[in-house]
C-alpha cells in the first residue's frame, strides 16, 4: 500500500511546524501542531470563528461565506473546511487564538464569599479525605512478637476509627522502613467509605507536606486550587481553558466527537490541561507532585465522563443515561493525573445526564441545604443548571442555553480575554458608547458581560425592540444591513466599536442573528427557573436568596440582566453573585470526609425536573423570547424603565 504524501504546515506567529498526509484539514494539522485555534462547532464548519490566513502555498476546499470580498482576497479560510495538498504557511490571526491562559483568572478561580463559614479550619477541626499521622511504633521483642503490619494498624487505631485495608505494594515497603527508621513512620490514610486505606507508610515524620487539589472542570475553563490539607489553606489556584474547546463549545459536540473518534483523545486533552495546571502551582509553591496526595473533582456529567474516560453517547441519547453518577475513589494515576503515585481522586457525585457534579458542589458551597430560607441556584454556563430548595428538598433541573454567554455562536463574540468588550454603555440619544475591556487592551470582540449590557443599552434607548429586532429607522450611522436596499433583516448589525478604534483592524458588530442567539438562551433559562418554581406552586417572589454561580457572575450587572429578562426582577439585595461554587464545593469536599458523605446524601435527595416532558415549558420558552418577557408585569423595574409597554 502506498504512503500518503506528506506535507508541512507551518503556524505563525507561533512558528511551529508539523507534517500531516495530503488532505488534511487545517484544523487538525494546527490541533496536532498544538496551536489553539477557536472552533466552537467542533470542525462543522458553521460558527465560522477557526479563521486563518494562508500566507504561502494553498488549500483546497472551504466555505466563503463567513469572510468579505477584501478578507478573501487576503487569503481567509476556515481552518476546519480546507485541506492541506502541500506545504503551507497559515497565519492564525489573533482574533482565532484560544488563549492558554485566563485574564479573569481570580474571578474564575475564586468565589466571592469565604468559605471558612462553612468549615472550621483550625487543624483539630480539619477532616480531610486524605490524612498524614506520625506513629511511633514499638519495636518487636520477644515479648511482643506482633506482626508488621498489625503493630501499624493497632498504632493507627489508637488515631483513626474503623477498619482499615492496605495495598500489597506498601504492605512489602512495611517492613524495611520501619526498621530503618527506628520504627518511627508516617502513614497517609484514605477515606474508602466504611474502610480506612493505609495508601503509603514513609520513614520518620512526613507530615509537613499533605496538599490536596479542588479542580472544576469546567466545558469552558478548567480551575484548579492547591490546598494545604493541614490548615486548610489555600496556597495558590490556576485556571485555563479546556482544550477540548478545539473539539467544540458544547457538550454535545465533544460527545459526537468521542463518537466519531473515541473518548481517549478527548480524556488526554482534559488531563493535560490539569495536569499543566498542578504544575505550575508546584512551581510558584515550591513542591513535589510526592506532596500531592488526593484531588477532588467537580464538573458536568459530561466533564467528569470525558475526564475519566468513560463512554459518553447515552448521555444524549434518549433516555439520556451516564455510565455511573457517584464514581468511587481512583488511583489519580489511573486516570493520568500527575500527583503522588498513590493519590487517590475523588469525583463529586452527580445528578443526571445533564446535572452534574458542580451543581451538588454549589449546594454545599453556598450552604442552601442547611437553611430554612428558600433559595435559587442558577448556573449561567454552557451548560445551565438550576437548583431550587432549602434544608427540606431539593429540586433540580437543566437549561440548555449554549454557550453563547460564553462569547461563541456570535459574530464578534469572545471569551473573557484580554480586548473582550465586558461592559458597555450608551451615553445619550445621540448612540455615543462608553467600554471598558477586560485588561484594558484594545477591543477586539464581545464577551457575555458585555453581551448582556449591550442588550440592556439598546433596549433602553430604542436601538432594538422588544422582540430584539434592530431599529433600522432610528437614524443612528451605527446601523446597517449588509447589501442592497431590502437585504434579508437578519443580516442587519449594529457597530459597536469601528474599525479605527478595534484592536483586530475590523468592526465590532452584534449582529440581528447574534441577538436572536442571545434571546434563545436567556429564554431558556428564566423558563427553566420558572417553570421548576411553578411545578412547585412557587414563584419567584417566594425565593429569599438567588445565587447566581460562576466566573460570569463577577461581572454581571444585576440591572442589565433583569431589564433583558435573564434574571428574574427580584429586589438586587436577594441576589448573591458567588462566583465558582463549583471548586469551592471540591475544596470543602477535600477538607472534610463528611462533606464528602453528605454530598453523596445531597445527589440521593435531589429530585431532577426533567424540562423537555414538563407541561408549560415550551409556552414560557416562547414567551421569554421577548425583552424582558411577553408579560411585562413580571418584570416592573424595567417596565419602569421600557415605560411598561407590552409585547
Amino acid at each position: 500500500m502506498e504512503e500518503p504524501t506528506l506535507c508541512k504546515v507551518t503556524f505563525v506567529p507561533a512558528d511551529t511546524s508539523v507534517e500531516v498526509p495530503a488532505g488534511t484539514m487545517v484544523l487538525e494539522a494546527a490541533q496536532q501542531a498544538g496551536v489553539p485555534l477557536l472552533s466552537d462547532c467542533g470542525g462543522d464548519g458553521v460558527c465560522g470563528k477557526c479563521r486563518v490566513i494562508i500566507r504561502e502555498g494553498r488549500v483546497e476546499g472551504g466555505s466563503t461565506e463567513f469572510f468579505t470580498r477584501e478578507e478573501i482576497l487576503q487569503g481567509y479560510v476556515l481552518a476546519c473546511q480546507s485541506q492541506v495538498p502541500g506545504p503551507i504557511v497559515v497565519e492564525v490571526p489573533p482574533e482565532s487564538t484560544l488563549s492558554s491562559t485566563i485574564v479573569t483568572f481570580d474571578a474564575d478561580a475564586e468565589i466571592d464569599y469565604n468559605i471558612a463559614a462553612r468549615i472550621k479550619l483550625g487543624p483539630e477541626e480539619l477532616a480531610p479525605l486524605v490524612t498524614k499521622h506520625l506513629l511511633e511504633l514499638p519495636p518487636p521483642t520477644l515479648g511482643d512478637n506482633t506482626a508488621d503490619l498489625e503493630r501499624l494498624t493497632a498504632a493507627l487505631r489508637k488515631q483513626v476509627d474503623g477498619e482499615f485495608q492496605m495495598g500489597l505494594k506498601a504492605i512489602r515497603a512495611l517492613t524495611e522502613t520501619a526498621r530503618k527508621s527506628d520504627w518511627k513512620v508516617t502513614a497517609t490514610t484514605a477515606y474508602r467509605g466504611a474502610l480506612t486505606e493505609i495508601v503509603r507508610v514513609e520513614a520518620g515524620d512526613a507530615t509537613a507536606r499533605n496538599l490536596g487539589l479542588a479542580v472544576d472542570v469546567g466545558t469552558t475553563t478548567v480551575v484548579v486550587h492547591l490546598v494545604n490539607l493541614r490548615s486548610g489553606e489555600t496556597l495558590g489556584a490556576a485556571a485555563k481553558y479546556n482544550s477540548q474547546i478545539s473539539r467544540g463549545a458544547d457538550v454535545i459536540h465533544r460527545i459526537l466527537f468521542a463518537e466519531s473518534h473515541g473518548v481517549g483523545t478527548l480524556q488526554q486533552m482534559i488531563v493535560d490541561d490539569i495536569n499543566s495546571l498542578t504544575y505550575e502551582l508546584m512551581q510558584r509553591n515550591h513542591i513535589s507532585r510526592n506532596d500531592i496526595t488526593v484531588a477532588v473533582v467537580a464538573g458536568n456529567t459530561t466533564m467528569v465522563h470525558l475526564l475519566l474516560g468513560l463512554e459518553p453517547s447515552y448521555i444524549r441519547r434518549e433516555p439520556y443515561v451516564g455510565v455511573g453518577y457517584s464514581p468511587p475513589a481512583f488511583r489519580a494515576a489511573e486516570v493520568g493525573l500527575h500527583i503522588a503515585p498513590r493519590g487517590l481522586l475523588y469525583c463529586l457525585p452527580m445528578i443526571s445526564s445533564f446535572v452534574g457534579a458542580d451543581s451538588i458542589a454549589g449546594v454545599l458551597a453556598v450552604g442552601m441545604d442547611t437553611s430554612d430560607d428558600l433559595s435559587v441556584m442558577i448556573d449561567v454556563g454552557t451548560n445551565g443548571e438550576i437548583v431550587i430548595g432549602n434544608r427540606d428538598w431539593l429540586v433540580c433541573a437543566s437549561a440548555s442555553a449554549g454557550p453563547a454567554f460564553e462569547g461563541s455562536q456570535t459574530r464578534d463574540g469572545m471569551r473573557a480575554q484580554a480586548g473582550a468588550i465586558d461592559h458597555v454603555k450608551i451615553l445619550d440619544k445621540d448612540r455615543l458608547l462608553s467600554f471598558s475591556t477586560i485588561a484594558s487592551a484594545p477591543p477586539r470582540g464581545i464577551c457575555g458581560t458585555g453581551y448582556i449590557d449591550l442588550l440592556a443599552e439598546l433596549l433602553r434607548v430604542g436601538l432594538i425592540d422588544r422582540t430584539g429586532t434592530l431599529n433600522l429607522e432610528c437614524g443612528s450611522s451605527r446601523t446597517r444591513c449588509a447589501g442592497e436596499p431590502g437585504a434579508d433583516p437578519s443580516e442587519c448589525e449594529y457597530v459597536v466599536i469601528r474599525k479605527e478604534e478595534s484592536g483586530s483592524g475590523k468592526d465590532v458588530v452584534i449582529t440581528q442573528a447574534d441577538i436572536r442567539s442571545m434571546l434563545r438562551a436567556k429564554a431558556a433559562i428564566y423558563a427553566a427557573a420558572r417553570i421548576l418554581l411553578r411545578s412547585l406552586d412557587l414563584t419567584f417572589d417566594d425565593v429569599d436568596h438567588l445565587y447566581v454561580a460562576g466566573a460570569f457572575g463577577h461581572y454581571l450587572v444585576p440591572q442589565s440582566a433583569i431589564l433583558i429578562g435573564l434574571l428574574p426582577d427580584v429586589p438586587t439585595e436577594k441576589i448573591r453573585f458567588v462566583g465558582n461554587s463549583s471548586v469551592a464545593g471540591a475544596k470543602l469536599t477535600l477538607l472534610s470526609k463528611e462533606n464528602y458523605r453528605h454530598a453523596q446524601e445531597l445527589a440521593r435527595k435531589m429530585t431532577y425536573f426533567e424540562l423537555s416532558t414538563a407541561t408549560g415549558f415550551m409556552e414560557e420558552f416562547v414567551s421569554a423570547q421577548f425583552f424582558p418577557h411577553t408579560d411585562v408585569e413580571q418584570f416592573p423595574t424595567a417596565a419602569a424603565v421600557l415605560g411598561g409597554e407590552s409585547a
